[in-house]
């Protein structure tokens, strides 16, 4: 499974990014201040990027057309950031199961040797 930095697994931080952006109101972040490194370093009027975090939870709080005002790219990233939160959780799914099974049946041997005759 894919970590990020000190082992933290990825499905958590994106499980995380997923619920700060269906709780976070669209507003709030609207009225935060403006930390687009691109627009600052280069002087730009705004990046290609701009809006994205803004348009991220109005996509998340149903607003889809608010969130295409806000910026275009939220039609690849929203689903993107969905289907890689899916992915990881099957995967964890998976490996949970995988290991079930030898459990069970480890039980199973048990209560078959213990059972009285």
């Amino acid at each position: 499974m894919p970590l990020f930095a000190k082992g933290i697994p990825r499905w958590l931080v994106l499980t995380a990014a997923l619920a700060a952006f269906c709780l976070v109101p669209v507003e709030t972040l609207a009225r935060g201040p403006d930390l687009c490194l691109w627009k600052h370093v280069f002087h730009l009027a705004s990046c290609p990027a701009c809006g994205s975090t803004r348009a991220l939870a109005a996509f998340f709080h149903g607003r889809i057309a608010e969130a295409l005002a806000f910026n275009l790219n939220v039609v690849v990233t929203g689903p993107g950031l969905l289907v890689l939160t899916a992915f990881d959780t099957l995967r964890l799914l998976r490996r949970v199961c995988k290991s079930l099974p030898s459990s069970l049946n480890s039980h199973r041997e048990l209560t078959t040797v213990l059972k009285p005759e």
